[in-house]
Protein backbone atom coordinates (compact mmCIF):
# COMPACT_ATOMS: atom_id res chain seq x y z
CA UNK A 1 0.00 0.00 0.00
CA UNK A 2 1.33 3.48 -0.82
CA UNK A 3 0.90 6.55 0.74
CA UNK A 4 0.71 10.52 -0.50
CA UNK A 5 2.07 12.99 2.00
CA UNK A 6 0.19 16.40 1.25
CA UNK A 7 1.96 19.22 2.56
CA UNK A 8 0.39 23.06 1.94
CA UNK A 9 2.25 26.10 2.69
CA UNK A 10 3.11 29.64 2.14
CA UNK A 11 5.82 31.59 2.64
CA UNK A 12 7.30 29.78 5.12
CA UNK A 13 10.29 27.98 3.14
CA UNK A 14 12.88 27.42 6.20
CA UNK A 15 10.29 25.12 8.27
CA UNK A 16 9.26 23.72 5.00
CA UNK A 17 12.88 22.63 4.26
CA UNK A 18 13.32 21.09 7.83
CA UNK A 19 9.46 19.05 7.49
CA UNK A 20 10.96 17.74 3.98
CA UNK A 21 14.36 16.77 5.27
CA UNK A 22 12.49 14.95 8.33
CA UNK A 23 10.60 12.82 5.28
CA UNK A 24 13.44 11.82 3.83
CA UNK A 25 14.51 10.15 7.10
CA UNK A 26 11.37 7.95 7.02
CA UNK A 27 11.85 3.69 7.26
CA UNK A 28 9.83 3.56 4.93
CA UNK A 29 11.36 1.88 1.58
CA UNK A 30 11.53 5.85 -0.89
CA UNK A 31 9.40 4.32 -3.58
CA UNK A 32 6.29 3.63 -0.94
CA UNK A 33 5.26 7.42 -0.87
CA UNK A 34 5.01 10.17 -2.69
CA UNK A 35 4.96 14.34 -1.41
CA UNK A 36 3.21 16.45 -3.06
CA UNK A 37 3.92 20.31 -1.94
CA UNK A 38 1.18 22.88 -2.54
CA UNK A 39 2.73 25.57 -2.81
CA UNK A 40 -0.57 28.29 -1.82
CA UNK A 41 0.38 31.68 -3.43
CA UNK A 42 4.11 32.33 -1.51
CA UNK A 43 6.32 35.38 -2.61
CA UNK A 44 9.30 33.58 -0.38
CA UNK A 45 11.93 31.02 -1.86
CA UNK A 46 9.36 28.27 -0.89
CA UNK A 47 9.47 26.52 -4.84
CA UNK A 48 13.04 26.90 -4.59
CA UNK A 49 13.03 24.93 -1.36
CA UNK A 50 10.66 22.43 -2.60
CA UNK A 51 12.47 22.02 -5.88
CA UNK A 52 16.14 21.13 -4.06
CA UNK A 53 14.32 18.10 -2.93
CA UNK A 54 13.25 16.36 -6.19
CA UNK A 55 16.23 14.36 -5.90
CA UNK A 56 15.97 13.01 -2.97
CA UNK A 57 11.96 12.31 -2.56
CA UNK A 58 9.49 11.11 -5.03
CA UNK A 59 8.12 15.15 -5.09
CA UNK A 60 5.17 17.01 -6.72
CA UNK A 61 5.36 20.86 -6.45
CA UNK A 62 1.66 21.97 -7.36
CA UNK A 63 0.84 25.68 -7.14
CA UNK A 64 -2.42 26.75 -5.89
CA UNK A 65 -3.30 30.33 -6.38
CA UNK A 66 -6.39 30.09 -4.12
CA UNK A 67 -6.04 31.42 -0.96
CA UNK A 68 -7.11 29.33 2.02
CA UNK A 69 -5.51 26.00 3.78
CA UNK A 70 -8.94 23.86 2.26
CA UNK A 71 -7.73 25.01 -1.67
CA UNK A 72 -4.54 23.60 -0.71
CA UNK A 73 -5.43 19.97 0.76
CA UNK A 74 -7.51 19.79 -1.96
CA UNK A 75 -5.59 20.88 -4.60
CA UNK A 76 -3.08 18.08 -2.98
CA UNK A 77 -5.99 15.42 -2.77
CA UNK A 78 -6.34 15.81 -6.46
CA UNK A 79 -2.89 15.29 -7.13
CA UNK A 80 -2.13 12.67 -5.17
CA UNK A 81 -2.11 9.41 -6.75
CA UNK A 82 -2.61 6.93 -2.74
CA UNK A 83 -5.69 6.06 -1.24
CA UNK A 84 -4.04 6.89 1.74
CA UNK A 85 -3.38 10.94 2.29
CA UNK A 86 -1.70 11.88 4.59
CA UNK A 87 -2.07 15.68 5.74
CA UNK A 88 0.56 17.41 7.57
CA UNK A 89 1.46 21.29 8.05
CA UNK A 90 4.12 22.78 6.91
CA UNK A 91 6.04 23.41 10.65
CA UNK A 92 6.39 20.00 11.66
CA UNK A 93 8.82 17.11 11.83
CA UNK A 94 7.60 13.99 11.25
CA UNK A 95 9.40 11.01 12.99
CA UNK A 96 11.29 8.44 11.11
CA UNK A 97 8.67 5.78 11.59
CA UNK A 98 5.67 8.07 10.99
CA UNK A 99 4.99 7.19 7.42
CA UNK A 100 5.39 3.11 8.01
CA UNK A 101 3.36 3.46 11.14
CA UNK A 102 0.15 5.01 9.21
CA UNK A 103 0.59 2.83 6.31
CA UNK A 104 -0.19 -0.04 7.98
CA UNK A 105 -2.69 1.11 10.27
CA UNK A 106 -5.08 1.45 6.85
CA UNK A 107 -4.35 -2.19 5.94
CA UNK A 108 -7.30 -2.83 8.22
CA UNK A 109 -10.43 -1.36 6.01
CA UNK A 110 -12.12 -0.66 9.14
CA UNK A 111 -10.18 2.00 9.49
CA UNK A 112 -10.79 5.77 8.03
CA UNK A 113 -8.86 7.98 10.15
CA UNK A 114 -5.55 7.70 11.80
CA UNK A 115 -3.68 9.89 14.52
CA UNK A 116 -0.85 10.05 16.63
CA UNK A 117 1.36 12.21 18.69
CA UNK A 118 1.85 16.09 17.83
CA UNK A 119 4.61 16.90 20.25
CA UNK A 120 5.94 20.51 20.78
CA UNK A 121 9.18 21.22 19.31
CA UNK A 122 9.57 24.49 21.44
CA UNK A 123 11.39 27.34 20.05
CA UNK A 124 12.31 28.18 23.62
CA UNK A 125 12.07 28.34 27.36
CA UNK A 126 7.93 27.91 27.68
CA UNK A 127 6.69 30.68 29.75
CA UNK A 128 5.66 28.98 32.86
CA UNK A 129 1.94 29.49 32.99
CA UNK A 130 2.23 27.21 29.34
CA UNK A 131 3.95 24.56 30.51
CA UNK A 132 1.45 24.30 33.37
CA UNK A 133 -1.46 23.84 30.78
CA UNK A 134 0.67 21.60 29.33
CA UNK A 135 0.85 19.40 31.72
CA UNK A 136 -2.76 18.97 32.28
CA UNK A 137 -4.37 15.58 31.85
CA UNK A 138 -6.47 15.90 28.92
CA UNK A 139 -7.79 13.10 26.59
CA UNK A 140 -5.95 9.97 26.74
CA UNK A 141 -2.79 11.85 27.81
CA UNK A 142 -2.55 15.86 27.64
CA UNK A 143 -3.55 18.15 24.70
CA UNK A 144 -3.67 21.92 23.89
CA UNK A 145 -5.74 22.76 21.00
CA UNK A 146 -4.72 26.43 21.04
CA UNK A 147 -0.93 25.48 20.25
CA UNK A 148 -2.27 21.80 18.02
CA UNK A 149 -0.22 19.65 20.51
CA UNK A 150 -1.06 16.61 21.50
CA UNK A 151 1.18 13.69 23.51
CA UNK A 152 -1.06 10.43 24.42
CA UNK A 153 2.03 8.23 24.41
CA UNK A 154 2.73 4.89 22.90
CA UNK A 155 0.07 1.81 21.23
CA UNK A 156 -2.55 1.68 19.17
CA UNK A 157 -5.90 2.36 20.10
CA UNK A 158 -9.01 3.43 18.97
CA UNK A 159 -10.10 7.53 19.85
CA UNK A 160 -12.45 10.25 18.67
CA UNK A 161 -12.02 11.36 15.37
CA UNK A 162 -11.98 15.08 17.57
CA UNK A 163 -8.31 13.77 18.59
CA UNK A 164 -6.93 13.92 14.91
CA UNK A 165 -5.76 17.52 14.26
CA UNK A 166 -4.69 18.73 10.41
CA UNK A 167 -1.13 18.86 11.73
CA UNK A 168 -0.80 14.95 11.65
CA UNK A 169 -4.53 14.18 9.28
CA UNK A 170 -4.11 10.53 8.07
CA UNK A 171 -7.46 9.54 6.36
CA UNK A 172 -8.34 7.12 3.71
CA UNK A 173 -9.42 9.01 0.23
CA UNK A 174 -12.88 7.16 0.32
CA UNK A 175 -13.72 9.04 3.53
CA UNK A 176 -12.54 11.80 2.69
CA UNK A 177 -14.91 11.84 -0.46
CA UNK A 178 -18.08 10.78 1.58
CA UNK A 179 -17.41 14.09 3.68
CA UNK A 180 -17.25 16.03 0.30
CA UNK A 181 -14.01 17.15 1.46
CA UNK A 182 -12.49 19.98 3.92
CA UNK A 183 -14.13 22.74 4.89
CA UNK A 184 -12.62 26.07 4.52
CA UNK A 185 -9.98 26.72 7.26
CA UNK A 186 -6.53 28.92 7.70
CA UNK A 187 -7.34 31.82 5.57
CA UNK A 188 -5.45 35.08 5.37
CA UNK A 189 -6.81 37.74 7.91
CA UNK A 190 -8.94 40.02 5.64
CA UNK A 191 -10.69 36.58 4.54
CA UNK A 192 -11.48 35.10 8.55
CA UNK A 193 -14.97 35.55 8.03
CA UNK A 194 -15.54 32.59 5.96
CA UNK A 195 -13.10 30.46 8.05
CA UNK A 196 -14.84 27.21 8.59
CA UNK A 197 -14.11 23.85 10.71
CA UNK A 198 -11.80 22.32 8.63
CA UNK A 199 -10.51 19.10 8.85
CA UNK A 200 -13.06 18.61 12.14
CA UNK A 201 -15.82 18.34 9.73
CA UNK A 202 -14.05 15.11 8.03
CA UNK A 203 -13.72 13.78 11.68
CA UNK A 204 -17.61 14.36 12.07
CA UNK A 205 -18.26 12.16 9.25
CA UNK A 206 -15.84 9.90 9.88
CA UNK A 207 -17.46 9.00 13.20
CA UNK A 208 -21.50 9.59 12.13
CA UNK A 209 -20.62 6.18 9.47
CA UNK A 210 -19.04 4.27 12.29
CA UNK A 211 -15.63 3.96 10.81
CA UNK A 212 -12.93 3.50 12.71
CA UNK A 213 -10.25 6.38 14.12
CA UNK A 214 -6.86 4.85 15.16
CA UNK A 215 -4.16 6.41 17.22
CA UNK A 216 -0.75 4.71 16.78
CA UNK A 217 2.11 6.26 19.18
CA UNK A 218 4.48 5.26 16.33
CA UNK A 219 2.42 8.11 13.48
CA UNK A 220 3.50 10.52 15.50
CA UNK A 221 5.37 14.09 14.22
CA UNK A 222 6.72 17.22 16.35
CA UNK A 223 4.85 20.73 15.89
CA UNK A 224 7.22 23.98 15.74
CA UNK A 225 5.95 26.05 18.73
CA UNK A 226 7.64 29.13 18.14
CA UNK A 227 8.45 31.75 20.71
CA UNK A 228 5.73 34.34 18.78
CA UNK A 229 3.04 31.60 19.82
CA UNK A 230 3.71 30.99 23.28
CA UNK A 231 1.80 34.66 24.24
CA UNK A 232 -1.32 35.17 25.62
CA UNK A 233 -1.68 37.49 22.82
CA UNK A 234 -1.52 34.36 20.25
CA UNK A 235 -3.68 31.85 22.72
CA UNK A 236 -6.35 34.85 22.23
CA UNK A 237 -6.02 35.20 18.18
CA UNK A 238 -6.52 31.45 17.76
CA UNK A 239 -9.54 31.99 20.81
CA UNK A 240 -11.02 34.01 18.08
CA UNK A 241 -10.72 31.93 15.27
CA UNK A 242 -12.31 29.00 16.87
CA UNK A 243 -14.95 31.25 17.83
CA UNK A 244 -15.72 32.40 14.39
CA UNK A 245 -15.27 28.14 13.33
CA UNK A 246 -17.64 27.25 16.37
CA UNK A 247 -19.83 29.92 15.05
CA UNK A 248 -19.83 28.32 11.35
CA UNK A 249 -20.36 24.87 12.41
CA UNK A 250 -22.78 25.67 14.79
CA UNK A 251 -25.24 27.14 11.90
CA UNK A 252 -24.65 24.46 9.48
CA UNK A 253 -25.75 21.99 12.20
CA UNK A 254 -28.96 24.68 12.15
CA UNK A 255 -29.04 24.62 8.97
CA UNK A 256 -29.52 29.06 9.49
CA UNK A 257 -28.43 31.67 11.83
CA UNK A 258 -30.42 30.39 14.62
CA UNK A 259 -28.37 28.14 15.50
CA UNK A 260 -27.30 27.45 19.17
CA UNK A 261 -23.92 28.47 20.49
CA UNK A 262 -24.15 26.55 23.38
CA UNK A 263 -23.00 23.22 22.56
CA UNK A 264 -19.99 24.50 20.88
CA UNK A 265 -19.18 26.73 24.33
CA UNK A 266 -18.56 23.32 26.47
CA UNK A 267 -14.94 23.22 25.97
CA UNK A 268 -14.51 26.98 26.95
CA UNK A 269 -16.69 26.04 29.71
CA UNK A 270 -14.25 23.56 30.42
CA UNK A 271 -11.39 25.65 30.79
CA UNK A 272 -13.64 28.02 32.71
CA UNK A 273 -14.03 25.79 35.10
CA UNK A 274 -10.40 25.00 35.40
CA UNK A 275 -9.86 28.97 36.30
CA UNK A 276 -11.88 28.43 38.87
CA UNK A 277 -10.65 25.27 40.44
CA UNK A 278 -7.32 27.31 40.23
CA UNK A 279 -8.59 30.69 41.88
CA UNK A 280 -8.36 31.01 45.70
CA UNK A 281 -5.19 32.38 47.74
CA UNK A 282 -2.37 31.24 47.92
CA UNK A 283 -2.23 30.21 44.01
CA UNK A 284 1.58 30.70 42.59
CA UNK A 285 2.23 33.09 39.95
CA UNK A 286 1.82 30.87 36.97
CA UNK A 287 -1.41 29.75 37.86
CA UNK A 288 -2.57 33.15 38.59
CA UNK A 289 -1.25 34.19 34.94
CA UNK A 290 -3.01 30.79 33.47
CA UNK A 291 -5.98 32.20 34.88
CA UNK A 292 -5.52 35.45 33.16
CA UNK A 293 -5.06 33.20 29.61
CA UNK A 294 -8.01 31.36 30.26
CA UNK A 295 -10.37 34.21 31.03
CA UNK A 296 -9.36 35.91 28.15
CA UNK A 297 -9.43 33.14 25.62
CA UNK A 298 -12.90 32.80 26.55
CA UNK A 299 -13.64 36.17 25.82
CA UNK A 300 -12.01 36.13 21.92
CA UNK A 301 -14.04 33.02 21.87
CA UNK A 302 -17.18 34.95 22.34
CA UNK A 303 -15.99 37.63 20.25
CA UNK A 304 -15.22 35.87 17.65
CA UNK A 305 -18.16 33.92 17.38
CA UNK A 306 -19.94 37.58 17.76
CA UNK A 307 -17.84 38.48 14.63
CA UNK A 308 -18.95 35.76 12.58
CA UNK A 309 -22.56 36.34 13.59
CA UNK A 310 -22.08 39.99 12.47
CA UNK A 311 -20.33 39.09 9.56
CA UNK A 312 -23.74 36.68 8.64
CA UNK A 313 -26.21 39.75 9.32
CA UNK A 314 -24.31 42.46 7.03
CA UNK A 315 -24.03 39.67 4.59
CA UNK A 316 -26.72 37.76 3.26
CA UNK A 317 -24.14 35.53 0.81
CA UNK A 318 -22.15 34.86 3.55
CA UNK A 319 -24.56 32.57 4.55
CA UNK A 320 -24.94 30.46 1.22
CA UNK A 321 -21.00 30.30 1.71
CA UNK A 322 -21.15 28.86 5.12
CA UNK A 323 -23.94 26.38 4.07
CA UNK A 324 -21.89 25.12 0.60
CA UNK A 325 -22.22 21.41 0.26
CA UNK A 326 -19.27 21.08 -1.20
CA UNK A 327 -15.77 23.64 -1.19
CA UNK A 328 -13.51 21.13 -3.15
CA UNK A 329 -14.01 23.27 -6.55
CA UNK A 330 -14.64 26.89 -8.25
CA UNK A 331 -13.35 29.97 -6.55
CA UNK A 332 -12.64 30.64 -2.60
CA UNK A 333 -16.02 32.52 -2.08
CA UNK A 334 -18.44 34.37 -4.09
CA UNK A 335 -18.00 37.83 -4.87
CA UNK A 336 -20.19 39.51 -2.41
CA UNK A 337 -19.06 37.30 0.39
CA UNK A 338 -15.35 38.34 -0.55
CA UNK A 339 -15.24 42.14 1.14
Amino acid sequence: MRASVVVPTRDRAAVLRACLESLTRQTAPPGSFEVVVVDNGSRDETATVARSFGGRLALTLLHEPEPGLHAGRHAGARAARSDVLMFCDDDIEAEPGWVEAVVRRFEDPRVALVGGNNRPLWGGVPPAWLDLWWSRAAGHGRALGYLSILDFGEGVFDIDPAWVWGCNFNVRRAALDAARGFHPDALPRELLHLRGDGEMHVGRVVRERGWRTLFDGAASVRHRVDASRMTPGYIEQRAFAQGVSDSYAAVRRRGGTGADLRRWLRPIASAWRDWRLTSGAGASPAVVEWRRVLAAARRAHAAGAAFHREALRRDPGLLAWVLRDDYRGGPSAPAEARS
